[in-house]
């Protein structure tokens, strides 16, 4: 039987014995408050009935005396209505009591005050009950009589009073009374007893139940005791096998005593010990391996004494074995790289980690090596140690430091080239600008004035690049400022005031976007300067560059006099309109003129996508 049905099948029955419990217990001790509600009924009944009953019969005999009063008083001539409505009133309520105790007499006598299954005591004194209310019957019949007759004698007749004094109220007092009292009593006495039995058969189900319970309850502790033997036997044989195996007995095996889960457990650890017996190596093989590695190892405890080295270690800091057992871990270190050791030690938390840090020799020399620090659990002297593996980089670092320096003379050879490019770009602006004073046409001027420009748009992308730290990127917001007041400085008019607005985001291109940019926005900006504001004396150019995503949006508008209508940016064959489309098409961009409503002037917007921003 598999392990999770034995624990299902004893978690069902444990369920199965607490439902039995609780449904017995509930049925016992309804039965029992039922019987309890019943007889406090019936009790309060009779109780209620003999009450009654002694109350009518007293009620009678007070209201006889004030019916015999009231009489008195008409025969000694008060003819008032309120003494004849008193009269009237006492011979009603003598009547009506008088019924009433007949009738409860009458109900009693044909009520059973008992069952069958009562005790013999209590059907004696049901007996002596019944034959009391027999009894007061026969004594209430004549009592009755003698009454009706004191009624019939009337107002007039003088020997009510005689009748009462000499016959009924004697007769009451002697013997009513008694038999009420007497029935009174037996009455209590029988209720006394029910109420010691019903408080017997309580004790009786509370045994029961009690009894139920702890027979549960063993039952279950003997059946849990039964699950935990089949469980705890084989994991105890498991461990004391495990034990013995990690001790060095190879040949332990487990005896498999069942199907289930633990069944196959054993199973599985006797072919592991069988595998484990036919290829564990010896531990001076393993030991030999340790010695053989190239790299540092160490095995240190908890209070910093070095417990193990390889042979590498002595080698390479110049100890002897002796030496080194004779050394704390920390003398391996300077002050500072120790700290960062015992860091990293205090963080471990049982797992390995890779750090770089230097190791000192015997002669105070620094061999750089990157190590891990790992903790260990010693299973037999059950404390803690720690493994530190390190390999030396000292080849590694010296291979860095030529690359470092190789790198950095590649980037000061760049920088060079391209202050060189800034340098002969600059020249070749300033042979135009000689052109340009040795021209007479005013139209060459203005062609060589615009190719100026252009190269100087071009040699302040490589002014940027050779003066940031790397120079595959630039910051392009700086650009447009620098590139604009170049611009606007060549096109100086002391009668005309142009201003610029900058709203710009923080954002890098690489070098091949640089230079197509630079150059459409120098045609934006000179086109703006040499025709936006003829004829004005002020202007207004606003440039806003924001990017979202990967997709970079310039918009570069004025406040003067506007395109021309019908001008088509994708047909125009003029010289900047042509350069302006192949600069776009290298940037691979989308570019429009825009025109907004109620407003002069031009607008040119510019998208295109760039692979990273840098942002400060």
């Amino acid at each position: 039987m598999r392990l999770v049905t034995k624990l299902l099948l004893s978690f069902f029955t444990i369920a199965l014995l607490v439902l039995l419990t609780g449904s017995l217990s509930y049925y016992l001790s309804n039965e029992i408050k039922a019987d309890l509600v019943n007889e406090s009924q019936e009790t309060t009944e009779k109780l209620q009935d003999l009450n009654d009953m002694s109350v009518a019969i007293q009620n009678s005999m007070l209201y006889i005396r004030n019916y015999l009063n009231e009489s008195r008083k008409i025969r000694e001539g008060d003819q008032s209505l309120t003494t004849a409505s008193q009269a009237q009133r006492a011979e009603s309520l003598i009547n009506e009591n008088l019924n009433s105790f007949g009738s409860t007499l009458v109900r009693m006598r044909n009520e059973s005050f008992i069952h069958e299954a009562d005790l013999p005591e209590l059907n004696l004194l049901h007996e002596e009950i019944h034959s009391l209310l027999d009894s007061l019957q026969g004594a209430y019949d004549p009592y009755r009589s003698l009454t009706m007759e004191l009624l019939e004698l009337g107002y007039d007749e003088g020997h009510g009073e005689e009748v009462f004094n000499v016959t009924l109220e004697p007769y009451f007092r002697n013997t009513l009374i008694p038999l009420i009292s007497n029935l009174r009593s037996s009455t209590g006495e029988f209720v006394d007893l029910r109420v010691e039995a019903l408080q017997a058969r309580a004790e009786v189900t509370v045994r029961r139940i009690f009894i139920i319970t702890a027979t549960a309850f063993l039952l279950a502790l003997v059946l849990a005791y039964i699950i935990y033997q089949s469980i705890a036997r084989p994991i105890n044989s498991l461990t004391t096998a495990a034990r013995e195996i990690g001790e060095g007995n190879l040949q332990k095996r487990i005896k498999k005593s069942s199907d289930d889960e633990l069944g196959r457990l054993a199973e599985t650890f006797n072919n592991m010990a069988e595998s484990l017996s036919n290829s564990m190596v010896s531990r001076t093989y393993v030991n030999n391996i340790i010695q053989s590695m190239g790299d540092f190892l160490l095995v240190v405890d908890g209070e910093g004494s070095i417990k193990m080295s390889n042979k590498t270690v002595l080698d390479k800091l110049g100890y002897s074995k002796n030496e080194i057992e004779n050394i704390s871990f920390r003398d391996l270190f300077d002050s500072d790289q120790f700290k960062s050791i015992k860091l990293l030690e205090a963080q471990s938390n049982g797992e390995s980690d890779t750090q770089e840090t230097e190791l000192v020799t015997k002669d105070d020399e620094k061999i750089p090596v990157v190590y891990s620090f790992t903790e260990i659990e010693d299973a037999i002297e059950d404390t803690g140690h720690f493994v530190f593996v390190a390999s030396d980089i000292t080849a590694q670092k010296e291979a860095e430091k030529k690359i470092s320096n190789s790198l950095n003379e590649k980037n000061i050879l760049l920088a060079e080239i391209h202050h060189r490019v800034k340098n002969n770009l600059a020249i070749i602006s300033g042979l135009l600008q000689m052109q340009m004073w040795n021209m007479e046409h005013e139209e060459g001027r203005n062609v060589l004035h615009q190719s100026q420009l252009r190269i100087q748009s071009i040699a302040l992308v490589h002014e940027k690049l050779y003066q940031n730290e790397k120079f595959a990127d630039i910051l392009i917001s700086d650009f447009i400022e620098e590139l604009v007041d170049a611009v606007a400085s060549s096109f100086d008019d002391p009668n005309k005031e142009v201003a610029v607005n900058y709203d710009l985001d923080n954002i890098r291109i690489d070098m091949n976007l640089a230079i197509p940019f630079s150059l459409l926005l120098n045609e934006c900006i000179v086109n703006a300067y040499k025709h936006a504001f003829k004829g004005k004396k002020s202007g207004e150019i606003n440039i806003k560059l924001k990017k979202n995503g990967e997709i970079v949006t310039v918009d570069i508008s004025d406040n003067g006099h506007g395109l021309p209508e019908n001008v088509d940016f994708g047909k125009q064959q003029t010289l900047g309109m042509t350069l302006m489309r192949t600069l776009v098409n290298q940037l691979k961009a989308k570019a429009q003129f825009l025109s907004e409503n109620g407003k002069s002037g031009t607008h040119f917007r510019l998208e295109f996508s760039v692979e990273e921003e840098i942002n400060f």
